[in-house]
């Protein structure tokens, strides 16, 4: 084990089948910012390798050398699933990186995003400028930003959205209720007839009870339930799981025809997302999807 400031070792609340911890951990080359705010622990590093990483508590959250993985498959997924996204809804996401993928669709009239921590999005603003276009995001006219609670927000709000994404932290800490069947039946309520959603559904190798959860909450709250994956190599494991959820119960995914017309028509440069992605990206491993169902069979049970 090494030890700070020359090594981190992320912790991430995950672990193996056999119920001991797994690490993951990289060399600090440079420590740009370290802080605490009421909610987390907040720090950015620089890695040769990773270039600048945000942590949480201890966790890695994106690094600069594959954030547009994560990023672009949380936001395009939804809102080129939908046929004219104009509202959207972002809850987290304070690296700024979700809402700099939304604000490039031309449909997109009006963005608010919900993130708890100031703290979190000034860092990111100052110190990995190339997550959120040097802090322009926040300057679009579209965009609407809400420092504070997105689970009061949700309960409170009588606006409504046609797509919801929810890039959440763990269900640890701040992030922990985001996980509620309250939350999404509070969501329920500010969706229009087509909206869509997308949420993080942690690691599968080492969480599979993550998106479990997440799918048992959106089926409790009466949506069409699945969800799809993204293989980002700074993520322990490799997988990310991403919850999805339909308000209309007989939506189907579009097929590729009528995604790459939506993709020709929306003229967005891309590093990973495209429509055939979009579309294999729903096609499960074996291994995760036994995994999922298997979760979801034992809190059925339970129920």
């Amino acid at each position: 084990m090494y030890g700070r400031p020359n090594f981190i070792e992320d912790v991430h609340s995950i672990y193996n089948r056999k119920g001991s911890k797994a690490f993951q951990g990289f060399e600090i080359n440079r420590t740009l910012f370290e802080g605490k705010s009421e909610y987390q622990d907040i720090a950015i590093y620089e890695n040769d390798t990773l270039g600048r990483v945000l942590t949480l508590d201890g966790i890695i959250q994106i690094t600069e050398c594959d954030e547009f993985v994560y990023q672009e498959m949380m936001a395009h997924v939804p809102l080129f699933s939908h046929e004219n996204p104009e509202n959207v809804l972002i809850i987290g996401g304070g690296d700024g990186g979700i809402l700099r993928e939304v604000l490039c669709h031309k449909s997109v009239k009006k963005v608010i995003m919900a993130e708890i921590d100031q703290i979190v999005i000034d860092a990111c603003v100052e110190h990995m400028p190339g997550v959120n276009n040097a802090g322009k995001v926040y300057e679009d006219p579209r965009t609407r930003l809400i420092v504070g609670d997105a689970f009061a927000y949700v309960r409170e709000t009588e606006l409504k959205f046609d797509a919801v994404i929810i890039d959440s932290t763990d269900p640890i800490g701040p992030g922990e209720k985001l996980f509620s069947h309250e939350f999404y039946k509070n969501v329920v309520k500010i969706l229009n007839e087509n909206a869509l959603i997308s949420t993080q559904g942690g690691v599968p190798l080492f969480q599979p009870g993550e998106v479990g959860t997440i799918l048992s909450s959106l089926k409790n709250a009466g949506l069409n339930a699945s969800c799809y994956i993204a293989a980002v190599p700074t993520y322990y494991g490799g997988y990310m799981t991403l919850g999805f959820g339909a308000f209309n119960k007989t939506w189907s995914l579009p097929d590729l025809e009528t995604l790459e017309q939506r993709f020709k028509r929306a003229c967005i440069r891309t590093k990973h997302y495209s429509p055939a992605m979009h579309l294999a990206s729903f096609v499960l491993p074996p291994w995760i999807e036994n995994d999922i169902n298997t979760k979801l069979n034992k809190k059925e049970e339970a129920a």
